[in-house]
């Protein structure tokens, strides 16, 4: 059956479906970053403890995560090097520079997020929120790779522990799906569980709808590590090492228990003797993990043989330093697959760091927060585009627009400096390049430009005045007249 000829509940379960593998697939690597994982390599003795070691699970997929989002600042759109005002403006009435932390880390832990555009946002601006994969689908054209349909699905509080399903499906009006152009069509989940058709979007969504380049529907995939239209989380790579320090890190508390502190032995016990405080009997497998090993005497097998005596003593505590060196190597996994450096894994050389071999160790993280910034910049710059046309303006106009991200090197302000003085003297660039290198932004230029054309007219006017002083009432001028005492206390003439 062909897209188009799909009813709007069927298009609800093709898509709804599509949410529930999307949520399976992100609840797997969220589980990673909130430090819910089950241990993947389980030693049986501990698997048999009843919960007496629970996991110690290692934060190094927060640390893999946030090491880029920490280095990921968005600054503008610019289109021809000059600011794209209305995108800058809402940038900053949605709140986008506290909620754009959320979107990109989300991106990189599920593999997919989404951007969600329409109009009558803060400020006068478009509306711009950042959706979950667990909400959110949408469906790919093969030809443009663009979203031809999507579905927004949420639950919404009616009562004190009570909530009920919400989804609304976006299908555009256009040849590809309904035969005929117009504004998308809007369908809201009733309480039949049937898609009832609402009002329509604006003709604004006519506008992107025929536009191949941006999406049919307000819905933005933002994709990381893209393959074929799909996303893939940035954890898959630390998995394996990470669920191996796990085990080790949980084998050493155990560890810790049992042998960093001498354990007792005794020869000569035997089972009754080992009973809790209530005359039960202890298993053996707690006996043979707890403080005390006990090993009984071989029965008498003469008549009138003794028994031999029961010997008490203590085993020299163990030395747990193999398991920090295992630790240790799996952290250089981790940390030689995404580039980080040893400082950030809790390890370091015996010789300490010049300068440039430090800013070697991060160029793997600065090069890897530059590709997901190329992702990111992508969707928000289609985002835009729809704004563009919610603004009723012409989206294909601010086609070329690029998204402008702060050096992810994060370069000290005075290397800045530096460079921007070296770069304008040497005649390389001018003082508005010089601004953009140091990382100013749009208000702090407008100030300079400001001040400093303010300075350049109180030159000019003080240039002025020094042409217009008549220097004939001065002294010593050469007026082919004797000198005359008095004329040097006479006032300078200063022209207006």
């Amino acid at each position: 059956m062909k897209l188009s000829d799909l009813t709007p509940d069927e298009w609800y379960a093709r898509l709804s479906n599509r949410i529930s593998e999307q949520r399976k697939y992100a609840l797997l690597w969220w589980q990673y970053m909130n430090l819910e994982q089950p241990l993947v390599y389980v030693a049986r003795i501990i698997a048999e403890q009843d919960g007496r070691f629970p996991p110690l699970l290692l934060p190094w997929s927060e640390l893999v995560i946030q090491s880029v989002v920490e280095r990921q600042k968005f600054e503008s759109f610019l289109l021809a090097e000059k600011p794209v005002p209305e995108l800058d403006k809402s940038w900053q009435d949605n709140n986008l520079d506290e909620l754009s932390d959320e979107a990109h880390m989300a991106m990189q832990v599920g593999g997919l997020h989404f951007l969600m555009v329409g109009p009558d946002g803060p400020g006068g601006s478009p509306m711009v929120t950042t959706e979950y994969a667990d909400q959110v689908a949408v469906e790919l054209d093969p030809r443009t790779r663009q979203p031809v349909a999507g579905l927004k699905m949420y639950q919404e509080d009616v009562g004190i522990g009570k909530s009920e399903d919400r989804a609304f499906l976006y299908l555009p009006h256009v040849p590809t799906v309904a035969g005929e152009s117009g504004p998308c069509r809007v369908f809201e989940l009733d309480s039949q569980w049937k898609m009832r058709e609402i009002e329509p979007l604006g003709d604004w969504s006519r506008v992107i709808a025929e536009d191949p380049s941006l999406p049919s529907v307000p819905l933005v995939p933002m994709l990381a590590n893209p393959r074929r239209g799909h996303g893939r989380s940035d954890l898959v790579q630390l998995k394996p090492a990470l669920d191996g320090a796990n085990q080790f890190a949980t084998n050493l508390m155990a560890a810790g228990e049992h042998h960093a502190v001498g354990r007792k032995w005794v020869v000569g016990a035997t089972e009754k003797d080992f009973v809790d405080e209530s005359g039960n009997q202890i298993p053996l497998w707690k006996v043979a993990m707890g403080d005390v090993w006990g090993i009984p005497h071989a029965k008498a097998t003469a008549r009138g043989e003794q028994a031999p005596e029961v010997k008490v003593g203590q085993f020299a505590a163990s030395d747990l330093r193999n398991f920090h060196e295992s630790h240790k190597l799996l952290a250089q996994v981790a940390a030689s697959v995404y580039g980080l450096p040893p400082s950030y894994m809790g390890y370091a050389s015996d010789n300490p760091p010049s300068a440039e071999s430090i800013l070697y160790s991060i160029e793997r993280l600065v090069l890897r927060t530059g590709k997901r910034n190329l992702w990111a910049g992508g969707s928000w710059k289609q985002a835009g585009r729809i704004q563009y046309a919610i603004l009723e303006k012409d989206p294909s106009s601010i086609a070329a627009m690029e998204a402008k991200w702060a050096n992810p090197a994060t370069p000290t302000l005075a290397s800045k400096m530096d460079a921007a003085l070296k770069g304008v003297q040497g005649g390389i660039i001018d003082n508005e390049q010089a601004w953009v290198d140091i990382g100013y932004s749009e208000e702090t230029k407008k100030g300079l430009r400001m001040r400093m054309g303010q300075r350049s007219a109180q030159f000019q006017r003080a240039a002025l005045n020094l042409r217009n002083i008549d220097v004939g009432a001065g002294q010593g001028t050469d007026t082919g007249q004797p000198a005359d005492t008095g004329a040097g206390n006479a006032p300078a003439v200063v022209g207006s």
